[in-house]
């Protein structure tokens, strides 16, 4: 069995600190307004719909083997992700409510989420394989979102596509914190289990599910869309138009493959895509308009 930490000679680079932020956007500034891409906000809401109960996932799956860590730092670390996952939770879900179901009936596809990835395929697939799986997608699921994290927050994407600077604000609060605690449950894992069987396995795992609940997801909104206006719909024309606009940076699809070769190399780590610095500084930026809301 190939065994990770003796293959791992290099430094690993980790932020100073977690930090916990809690938000007070109501977003009631979006309720029942036209977006500027109907593209961009039913890519963003199925992104939206899929994290509430993903981020419970992944606390749970983190939680499970918090009192077996004996190391300190990575225990404060468990619980300041905790902290972070818990915000991100609870802030989409506010967003999911207020704006989207406003605008869509999202019931359905929440409630058919909930049993069917996690009421039913988590508790089957943990039952057989054990909760050291469930650990191990999440930590693919983590390079996931840091990968299109540090995307969004480098190449000048969302500062191009978004100009409600509280929405703005609100997508850039969540990849700086992706980014910020992308090592955690990989360590836990790396503490727990360092196969690189089982963490590839959990990658092939989370490769597989993710791209099918975020479409389910966007095909969900959309259908709804159709059927809000079947006759004028969505202009194809200019939903695709928009496609294309808001993919000529990169999309969630170009870094998909990508990011996948890079976690299953052995020996790797999160921190080797160094990403902190750009994490830091929006985050400063942020902190303090969160003031004038809190």
């Amino acid at each position: 069995m190939l065994h990770e930490k003796s293959l791992r000679s290099h430094i690993i680079k980790r932020p100073e600190k977690i930090q916990v932020r809690k938000p007070q956007w109501t977003f009631a500034e979006f309720v029942g307004k036209e977006p500027r891409s109907e593209f961009g906000r039913m890519l963003f809401g199925a992104l939206s719909l899929v994290f509430p109960e993903g981020e419970r996932f992944f606390i749970r799956s983190v939680k499970h083997f918090a009192g077996e860590i004996s190391d300190a730092t990575l225990t404060q670390d468990i619980k300041d992700f905790i902290g972070q996952e818990a915000q991100h939770g609870k802030v989409h879900e506010i967003f999911n409510k207020a704006v989207l179901g406003h605008d869509y009936n999202i019931e359905p596809f929440l409630a058919w989420y909930k049993s069917a990835m996690f009421d039913t395929l988590e508790k089957s697939v943990e039952a057989v394989f054990g909760p050291k799986l469930m650990l191990a997608v999440t930590a693919a699921a983590e390079h996931f979102t840091a990968t299109w994290a540090a995307h969004s927050l480098g190449s000048g994407y969302l500062e191009e596509h978004v100009a409600n600077q509280n929405m703005l604000d609100f997508m850039q609060w969540h990849a700086l914190e992706e980014i910020e605690h992308k090592h955690v449950a990989f360590d836990v894992l790396q503490e727990i289990d360092d196969s690189y069987t089982l963490r590839a396995a959990g990658m092939l795992y989370c490769a597989t599910i993710l791209p099918f609940v975020i479409s389910v997801a966007f095909v969900s909104l959309l259908i709804n869309a159709k059927a809000r206006a079947p006759k004028s719909g969505s202009n194809i024309f200019s939903f695709l138009s928009d496609a294309i606009s808001e993919g000529k940076n990169g999309t969630l699809l170009t870094s998909f493959i990508p990011a996948v070769l890079a976690y299953l190399k052995p020996g790797f780590h999160p921190s080797d895509n160094d990403d902190y610095a750009v994490a830091r500084r929006v985050a400063e930026g942020i902190e303090q308009r969160m003031v004038n809301v809190a």
